[in-house]
């Protein structure tokens, strides 16, 4: 199964119109100020909260799609009004002296799976009723716009099926080199369905049953870590120029006064 929620328009074109309706959707708007870039998001769900801030890396915990990106096939009240699609979009404004490095995308699916079975033994005279059947998937992606220069990150995507236990995963965009603003885009989905085995006991006249099993979720909140890296202003590399000449000039003169030095030694000498 693939991820198939809606397409976002660009930018902050479509920041805009999910703030603008996020009481009809059940968005949260979050705004976060962090050393080297403000965050602004519209998504699903309880607000994102900010976790770290810190030595060039902010991690920001995206806690509406924990609530969203899970489905149990045996439980309905898990599974929300929302048809089990998470959708944010996030804009962060660069502060001035600072550039993105990079980002990553971290988190952890749990999931069960279990297809119903009928009993064996030569000694059960059974028919069989229906198959059991079991199916549980779930996705994450994230992708990013440079509105000032019109470019592009590449879509990252994680996916999951029929998962029996955990599964760690981190959609890392590799070494970025940007100053100006970003939009990302998370994205992500889960659906479990299941059907039990059903038999009829021909010898005594009632019907079995064993329950199939199906589910998926994010065992913890999406993990969002931006790169950054302080880049000196234009006076800083002026002064940082003008020291080395400095220190350059200080060299030169050392060593033509110790070749002078030198010269004036062996001419004593001889």
């Amino acid at each position: 199964m693939s991820i198939h929620p809606y397409r976002f328009a660009s930018g902050t074109v479509a920041l805009a119109a999910l703030l603008a309706f996020a009481p009809l959707h059940a968005s949260a708007a979050t705004h976060l100020d962090t050393t080297a870039f403000s965050f602004d998001s519209a998504s699903p769900g309880r607000a994102d909260a900010l976790l770290a801030d810190g030595g060039g890396a902010t991690t920001i915990s995206l806690l509406g799609a924990h609530d969203m990106i899970k489905y149990d096939a045996a439980d309905p009240s898990w599974n929300g009004p929302y048809d089990h699609l998470y959708q944010g979009v996030f804009q962060l404004n660069v502060h001035a002296g600072y550039k993105i490095t990079g980002y990553s995308l971290m988190g952890t699916f749990s999931g069960e799976h279990y297809v119903g079975q009928f009993p064996t033994g030569s000694d059960l005279n059974i028919m069989p009723m229906n198959w059991g059947a079991a199916y549980a998937g779930a996705g994450v992606a994230i992708r990013a716009d440079l509105p000032a220069t019109g470019g592009a990150v590449a879509p990252l995507s994680h996916q999951q099926h029929n998962l029996k236990g955990t599964d760690a995963f981190t959609l890392d965009s590799g070494p970025l080199d940007h100053a100006g603003p970003m939009n990302l885009y998370v994205e992500g989905f889960a659906f479990a369905e299941a059907t039990a085995a059903e038999w009829w006991y021909l010898d005594y006249g009632f019907m079995g049953k064993d329950y199939s099993r199906a589910r998926i979720e994010l065992s913890g909140p999406l993990l969002l870590t931006v790169y950054t890296q302080a880049v000196p202003e234009p006076h800083t590399y002026a002064m940082t120029l003008a020291g080395l000449a400095l220190i350059g000039g200080t060299l030169r003169r050392r060593r033509r006064l110790a070749r002078s030095g030198a010269q004036a030694d062996f001419s004593l000498k001889g």
